[in-house]
């Protein structure tokens, strides 16, 4: 990406606590942020009532306010991370608005992602999705982190071990690892 130094540099800033560096650094993030959310959207949530740009800009408020609090980022996949956890965060508290409204019915069937085909054809509850990646992360705090960071922020295998610190082969195997827990996981709670 070309603008990746710029970014970072941004987010140096940002660190140093120069607030304006946001604003700034938004339209070079913006249609990343969109492509990502574009692609939870359509590739796993049809007739969701969330549209891109206000799923985007739901999860910016969100990491403005974490840098507010005093939250640095260190490059541009460290940023990702974050947009992506806060995207998770937008996604799940729609979704369980959205079953709040339906007065207890059963919830909405809401696929996430390709890259998750097997899990997609057990649930497509995100709300249960969620629950599931906060039990796994009781166990293993870093394969929930990586499961958040290709589903919800669209990262490769290599940033995902950037934005963790761990070689690409650890990400692999904690991802097929991680996939089948989900599958065995969620698969059994569906079960009678």
């Amino acid at each position: 990406m070309e603008a990746t130094p710029r970014i970072t540099a941004y987010l140096l800033r940002l660190r140093d606590g120069d607030a304006a560096a946001a604003g700034e650094m938004l339209p070079l993030v913006y249609e990343e942020l969109r492509q990502i959310a574009g692609q939870l959207l359509r590739a796993g949530m049809p007739g969701h009532t969330l549209q891109p740009t206000a799923l985007v800009h739901e999860a910016w408020l969100k990491i403005q306010r974490a840098v507010g609090g005093g939250a640095g980022f260190n490059d541009r996949v460290h940023f990702l991370a974050v947009a992506a956890r806060a995207m998770r965060q937008v996604l799940v508290n729609h979704a369980r608005d959205r079953r709040a409204r339906k007065r207890g019915g059963d919830a909405q069937r809401v696929p996430l992602d390709e890259c998750l085909d097997v899990v997609e054809r057990q649930t497509g509850d995100l709300v249960a999705l969620h629950d599931t990646l906060e039990r796994l992360a009781q166990d293993d705090e870093r394969q929930a982190r990586i499961v958040e960071l290709r589903v919800f922020g669209g990262l490769t295998i290599e940033e995902v071990a950037a934005a963790l610190g761990v070689a690409p082969t650890t990400v692999k195997a904690d991802w097929r690892f991680a996939r089948a827990w989900l599958q065995r996981t969620l698969g059994s709670e569906r079960q009678p």
